[in-house]
């Protein structure tokens, strides 16, 4: 009687598996939205994540790429989704730290159209100069700079991006007048960096660390507060004389009005995730760095009044 009733339960137990299965995988994914071209950094990140963060919940993830608009085709499509917390996006900091003070025609608010999940990851941003000058260090190339027979120029990977300004900043803390060239992303950048037609370029450490290894630019400083784990023997811009310190970070968010348990769950999940991840990111020099909803509001804050500060410095007038 005994063993058939444990037969019995047994087989209504393998009978119910499949359609738990079967129910969890018509639920529909929960979407993490890109507003970049697969292949870089952030949509690196984002897969890496959601690959960890489909374990913890429980639910299929899938990484959408929205290019466009210098990223807010992907913001725009966010802010008019569900306010159910399956629809996010990864978001690097100066969509909603910069972006509001250098476009006329934004489209969102960052402070009312979105709630912060969590800060996924930071990434560290590098000085590198190249054949163009002898520099070694940041105070070579300030002296280098000095010289108006140089012409001292700068690349970045656009006009109006995150590194442009953090350029710009450099060089008004340096007392320096540098020139901008902006480039249409960081690989033409590097390929003038290196040829020399530019004597310095403001990226991410992860696009210049291996031209530095290889001997074919020389990484000066780096702007974090502390050097780099990756480039342990650059220093900071501070410890070179400098004051300026700028962390680039990417943030999980949702659309207003999401339900706080929603976002704590998830920010649950991403917590749990960081370091999981982390070892996978340290390969693209990329630092696994949770931060809760709260913090990172705190942070984005903070800085987009560091940007204003810099913007108006800058003189730079806002575009469509």
């Amino acid at each position: 009687m005994h063993d058939r009733r444990r037969f019995s339960l047994a087989a209504l137990a393998l009978g119910l598996a499949p359609r738990q299965s079967l129910a969890q995988s018509s639920s529909p994914p929960i979407r993490i939205l890109v507003g970049l071209a697969p292949g870089g950094a952030v949509d690196l990140t984002a897969r890496i994540l959601a690959e960890s963060m489909r374990a913890q919940l429980g639910r299929n993830i899938v990484v959408e790429n929205k290019p466009g608009a210098a990223g807010r085709l992907a913001v725009m499509a966010i802010k008019q989704s569900p306010a159910d917390g399956d629809t996010l996006m990864l978001m690097p900091h100066g969509t909603m730290t910069l972006f509001p003070l250098i476009y006329k025609q934004l489209g969102y608010d960052p402070a009312k159209d979105f709630t912060p999940v969590g800060r996924v990851a930071e990434v560290d941003y590098a000085f590198s100069t190249g054949s163009a000058t002898p520099a070694k260090t940041v105070a070579d190339y300030l002296a280098w700079a000095r010289d108006p027979g140089n012409k001292a120029a700068f690349g970045s990977p656009g006009n109006g991006t995150v590194l442009h300004f953090l350029g710009q900043g450099f060089a008004g803390k340096a007392g320096v007048e540098i020139t901008h060239v902006g480039y249409k992303g960081t690989a033409p950048a590097m390929v003038d960096l290196v040829g020399g037609t530019v004597s310095l370029a403001v990226t991410s450490l992860s696009d210049a660390l291996e031209h530095h290894r290889a001997g074919k630019v020389r990484i000066l400083a780096v702007a974090s507060r502390k050097r780099s784990p990756f480039a342990p023997e650059v220093p900071t811009l501070k410890e070179a004389g400098v004051d300026l310190v700028l962390e680039g970070w990417y943030g999980l968010y949702a659309p207003v009005g999401t339900p706080p348990a929603r976002i704590q769950a998830l920010y649950k999940a991403l917590e749990a995730s960081a370091a999981r991840i982390e070892p996978q990111l340290a390969r693209h020099a990329i630092k696994a760095a949770a931060l809760d909803p709260d913090k990172l509001l705190q942070l984005q804050r903070a800085e987009a009044s560091q940007w204003e500060q810099w913007v108006k410095a800058s003189g730079f007038k806002p575009q469509d």
